[in-house]
């Protein structure tokens, strides 16, 4: 409880200190949303020009974009830190997170706050109600939205601490970091209707990222219980998995021994 009381408190210092600048945070926040829309009308018009793949319409495309952006948003705005892993690790400023007698990781995650990511936020919550309202969502069908974006913001922020955790393995973490976390992030922006057969068992089982998008939208539309009980599992698996490779990861690195404990 200690270090959720911290986590929030971290969080509400960092959006007050974002939003001391209102016009700046407000570009962010709401260019982020209007960029957004572009995948809207790029993925609407490939299903009014191409048709249905795999029935997957126009309407399944904006509530795998709700999902995807969503978790997207949440996580990288709350934890943008994690994002900042590369940097802190090259430059050695990873040090004073060492010194802290609060939880490792979430120090780290809580250390930064991105505000164009609140724009992802909004955009996925939007698209997701407007989802609901194209497939006249039933009030279990509500309450199965509101219980994947859990779970999805769940495995994001899974995938986003393995994937930042080679900051400690790599000389040019940079670079790897942002290779490996747009190679996870592409796959879930598309048509979910495009991955089958051995394509969809390695973007769900070995590289996750139908599991941020494509299968909640499909458990949302069929009510199968059957994916439900499967992404929790896996839910499970990445979580842990994620913390015992930080933790692996951590006994890694080696103080850059810079003269500063600044940003």
């Amino acid at each position: 409880m200690k270090e959720i009381k911290f986590a929030l408190y971290a969080i509400k210092k960092n959006i007050q200190n974002s939003a001391e600048l209102k016009t700046s945070f407000l570009m962010n926040v709401f260019g982020m949303a209007i960029n957004n829309t572009a995948f809207i009308i790029i993925w609407v018009f490939f299903v009014k020009t191409v048709g249905v793949i795999n029935e997957w319409t126009a309407s399944d495309i904006i509530g795998l974009l709700g999902f995807a952006t969503i978790c997207f948003g949440i996580v990288l705005s709350v934890g943008d830190g994690l994002r900042r892993l590369p940097d802190l690790v090259s430059t050695g400023s990873f040090d004073r997170f060492l010194l802290s007698p609060k939880n490792l990781l979430v120090r780290i995650g809580t250390s930064s706050f991105g505000s164009s990511a609140v724009g992802d936020t909004i955009f996925g919550i939007v698209c997701l109600i407007f989802y609901g309202i194209l497939i006249h969502a039933s009030f279990f069908q509500v309450l199965l939205i509101i219980f994947l974006i859990i779970i999805t913001t769940m495995i994001f922020l899974s995938l986003v601490i393995i994937i930042y955790s080679t900051s400690f393995l790599f000389t040019d973490s940079d670079q790897v970091t942002t290779g490996i976390f747009n190679f996870f992030l592409t796959p879930s922006l598309f048509n979910g209707g495009a991955f089958h057969g051995l394509m969809k068992i390695i973007f769900v089982f070995i590289i996750p990222s139908l599991l941020v998008g494509a299968i909640p939208v499909e458990i949302v539309r069929d009510i199968s219980v059957g994916k439900l009980l499967l992404i929790c599992i896996l839910t499970l698996f990445w979580f842990f998995l994620s913390i015992k490779i930080f933790n692996k990861c951590v006994k890694k690195y080696e103080s850059s021994n810079f003269m500063t404990f600044g940003n």
